[in-house]
């Protein structure tokens, strides 16, 4: 599976190198559905019946069969009215994505197309992404579509456009729509590793990398800044002041630390990243305020989940080996 996602991945890379291929601009939403976004093919079917009603024609013509031919163009009729039945289940569709969320490496990652239809007809309908697909049945309210789109590697994903098809009526034709979506969506890379606590470094201070211990006694209380760990609010200050209020200490948090690349000489390129990924999360997960160096970035102690995002799309763009 995962080898036939790589390659229907390079095939389509290769295919976007001819500009027919490309998508165009990122579309306006929500999307409309017009006339021009409507494309409409027979299936494989529909050219079976197609070659089938050929014969029949041919066959009544030669055997000068009235009633043969009368069939034949019956059954012609009603499949020109099914590749107008197709293009009319489209039209006027309205079209929204949500903007996906980032995953890391290896897992799935869901985007979900929201589709408000134009009738109370209900119609099947399949909405794809590449080899990536889900089918909905959608009547007189409107319908959201999840995708699961497969990651393979860290960095900037591009999903370029998304397709909604239905074989509605008779499925002789597939007819389709697609929004351009031109949408970067992070994947971070895959966290994997020692414990946090098995290895790391203390963070180092602007004076030069010390070990600080917190005393007892606080300094001073000052009021709650973003990122402040909840282990120095103190409470009932906070409950006579009617605002969050920190205690200040005289000297630094053991609780901070340095996740340093470099202290990872033992392991390849690929896999100190994916260990440093591994520590972001736990340190945020432990309430843990910590600094990170890697090649080309160094990022000062911090903590809350604005931090650690910085820090996790820091990895992931690092370039790759």
């Amino acid at each position: 599976m995962a080898g036939a996602a790589v390659s229907n991945e390079g095939l389509a890379a290769w295919l976007r190198r001819f500009p027919l291929w490309r998508a165009g601009p990122r579309d306006a939403q929500p999307l409309v559905i017009g006339n021009r976004r409507i494309y409409v093919l027979p299936t494989r079917f529909g050219l079976f019946i197609g070659f089938a009603l050929a014969v029949l024609n041919l066959g009544s013509l030669n055997y000068n069969n009235n009633a043969a031919l009368l069939l034949g163009f019956l059954v012609i009729s009603l499949c020109n009215n099914a590749l107008i039945g197709g293009h009319l289940a489209l039209l006027g569709l309205q079209l929204r994505s949500q903007k996906p969320q980032p995953v890391f490496a290896g897992q799935m990652l869901s985007l979900t197309l929201l589709i408000s239809p134009r009738g109370n007809q209900t119609r099947h309908y399949v909405v794809s992404h590449g080899a990536s697909n889900t089918g909905l049945m959608l009547g007189a309210e409107p319908h959201g579509a999840t995708l699961s789109i497969p990651t393979q590697r860290r960095g900037r994903l591009l999903i370029d456009r998304i397709r909604i098809a239905t074989l509605h009526p008779l499925g002789l034709a597939r007819a389709w729509c697609t929004l351009n979506l031109q949408e970067q969506v992070m994947v971070y890379p895959t966290p994997q590793g020692q414990d946090l606590n098995a290895f790391y470094s203390t963070a180092d201070s602007g004076s030069g990398r010390q070990s600080r211990q917190q005393t007892e006694q606080p300094h001073h209380l000052r009021e709650y800044r973003s990122g402040d760990s909840r282990k120095q609010i103190a409470w009932k200050a906070s409950a006579r002041a009617g605002n969050l209020q920190v205690r200040e200490y005289e000297h630094g948090n053991t609780d901070e630390l340095l996740l340093d690349w470099h202290r990872l000489g033992h392991l390849d390129y690929e896999a100190r990243i994916s260990q440093l990924c591994l520590w972001v999360l736990q340190a945020e997960q432990r309430q843990r305020r910590f600094a990170l160096d890697i090649p080309g970035t160094r990022i000062e102690t911090g903590a809350g989940a604005e931090h650690q995002r910085r820090c996790l799309e820091a990895l992931a763009l690092l370039p790759h080996d």
